[in-house]
């Protein structure tokens, strides 16, 4: 059994903002949320290796902390999706004790860069029955990155108790508010929109599409000559619906969202292939992109399923004094409440 995990802050790094959560009582059915926020993050400091721009970021870090009067110092951090690498792997005939070394030499094939310069996880995710072959997924982040995050945390005066990926965060925060076993997640970020699957409560597919919602407002700024905030505003107002404004937004965004659409049915029908289960009808849209307007409907549309905001707040017990935050950003916080209820 594992060690359970202390009550801790969820910190999910962003290229726009950093997002902090802090749960009470997260074994509990019903958690409360002592304190959250999110805090701007600097211009193009995310991910970078220069030491100014970790400090700047730990800054950042620092005065959110503040700001939200968040005085717990124990954090999960979680790894951006872009930067990890997954990947399916079968083992016909290997027993579960043989399976470490297997996943290891299996890893040196496929991993694109030195087996040390990696920190390496993976999940069995069931049984292939005709080729008696355990399935894994298979998780691997470089280690630099991961030593850039906690350096940034630790640079904060934070102690930093877990790194985790993006998906399996989500994976958590989505499972806890919908009960829903089977379900694909799309989160939309700034320049990626990552895309995973869950079946029976485990991560079992994600891969980063290089697409994200910064993509939509250039599109404005290209075709109507805006300035950027000007065409985030028109973009965050009138979304991917069809009757406004003679419908100009919409045609100028509609190609874009298609474009992130055949990646995310692409990835379903890879999944389908590798697992030869059914895909999921349901999709949950979380991050900040997912708060723009109209794009529910639009993907339940194009693809037939049945697509909608997550709410990760459900089931979390929220004092008056939040409720309203919450409520209008509630989707972009799913990946630091996921970090927040991990407990072990």
């Amino acid at each position: 059994m594992m060690s359970k995990l202390p009550d801790h802050v969820g910190i999910d790094f962003g290229n726009h903002s950093v997002k902090a959560v802090e749960l009470k009582g997260i074994s509990t059915p019903t958690p409360f949320l002592e304190n959250f926020g999110s805090q701007k993050t600097p211009h193009g400091v995310i991910n970078s290796e220069d030491e100014v721009h970790q400090k700047q970021l730990a800054d950042a870090l620092k005065t959110l902390f503040v700001n939200s009067k968040i005085r717990n110092n124990k954090v999960i951090v979680a790894l951006p999706e872009s930067l990890v690498f997954t990947r399916f792997l079968e083992f016909p005939g290997v027993k579960d004790d043989e399976l470490d070394n297997a996943v290891y030499y299996q890893a040196k094939e496929f991993i694109p860069m030195p087996i040390d310069d990696v920190q390496m996880s993976y999940v069995t995710i069931g049984f292939n029955q005709e080729k008696s072959a355990p399935k894994v997924l298979l998780v691997a982040a470089p280690r630099k990155m991961v030593d850039l995050f906690l350096n940034v945390v630790e640079k904060a005066g934070l102690e930093p108790i877990n790194v985790e990926t993006e998906s399996v965060a989500l994976g958590r925060a989505m499972y806890r508010s919908t009960k829903m076993k089977h379900m694909v997640m799309l989160d939309f970020g700034s320049n990626t929109t990552d895309m995973s699957i869950l079946l029976d409560e485990q991560l079992v597919f994600s891969q980063s599409i290089a697409i994200g919602s910064d993509s939509l407002t250039q599109a404005i700024v290209n075709k109507f000559n805006f300035e950027y905030t000007q065409a985030e505003e028109y973009k965050r107002n009138y979304g991917i619906v069809e009757g406004v404004l003679e419908g100009k937004i919409y045609q100028t965004l509609k190609p874009i969202v298609d474009a992130i659409i055949t990646e995310v049915n692409r990835g379903i029908e890879f999944y389908k292939n590798k697992t030869l289960a059914q895909a999921p009808k349901n999709i949950y849209l979380n991050g900040d992109g997912a708060l723009l307007p109209g794009i529910a409907d639009y993907i339940s549309k194009t693809m037939g399923v049945d697509a909608m905001l997550a709410d990760p707040w459900k089931g979390i017990e929220i004092p008056d004094r939040f409720k309203n935050i919450v409520t209008k950003s509630s989707a972009s916080y799913s990946v630091a409440i996921g970090l927040a209820l991990k407990d072990e």
